[in-house]
């Protein structure tokens, strides 16, 4: 009766350790299923954060292309050197057409904000723009000039005769279009 007690009692450890066991086993199963699972969710988010890097690395690259394109263009047609001269539209003076009501672009000319360019300049497609003129400031290009004088040129608009000829003849002035 002895032995056959210890074989039960032996028999019934065998069964719940190979239970417990066998618990372990399927909730390690379980949790490696688990850790798969999200090393798959991982592996795809890695992924599309590298395709979403790499559109981004490439819109950059398209990007800096054109910023360097523009950058030429700016270089090239919106910042010139100019002889910067002045005129007094009313005074039948220096630069005057004998219309003085009305600029090139219809509009009436304005102390310290008109100024005249040369046919240079309006090819260039200067005409309507606004001007920065270094060491002068901000100017319209609205009125153009005599296309009789050659090279890039800028006649400032001034409120008197005496002003624009006191202003006399600046060359190799900076000029840059804003807009």
């Amino acid at each position: 009766m002895k032995n056959r007690l210890n074989y039960i009692l032996i028999l019934s450890l065998i069964v719940l350790s190979s239970a417990f066991f066998a618990l372990q086993f399927n909730k390690e199963h379980a949790r490696n299923n688990i850790n798969a699972k999200i090393i798959s969710s991982l592996t795809i988010e890695i992924q599309n954060l590298k395709r979403s890097v790499s559109l981004y690395e490439s819109k950059e690259i398209y990007l800096r292309r054109i910023i360097k394109s523009k950058e030429k263009e700016i270089d090239t047609i919106a910042k010139t050197n100019v002889t910067l001269t002045a005129y007094h539209p009313w005074s039948d003076g220096i630069n005057s057409d004998g219309y003085p009501q009305k600029t090139a672009t219809m509009t009436t000319p304005v102390v310290g904000r008109t100024c005249a360019i040369s046919s240079g300049l309006v090819h260039k497609g200067w005409l309507g723009k606004k001007i920065y003129i270094e060491g002068m400031g901000v100017f319209k290009a609205e009125d153009r000039m005599n296309s009789s004088l050659s090279g890039l040129r800028i006649d400032l608009c001034m409120g008197s005769l005496e002003e624009a000829l006191n202003f006399g003849k600046k060359k190799n002035i900076l000029a840059a279009t804003l807009n």
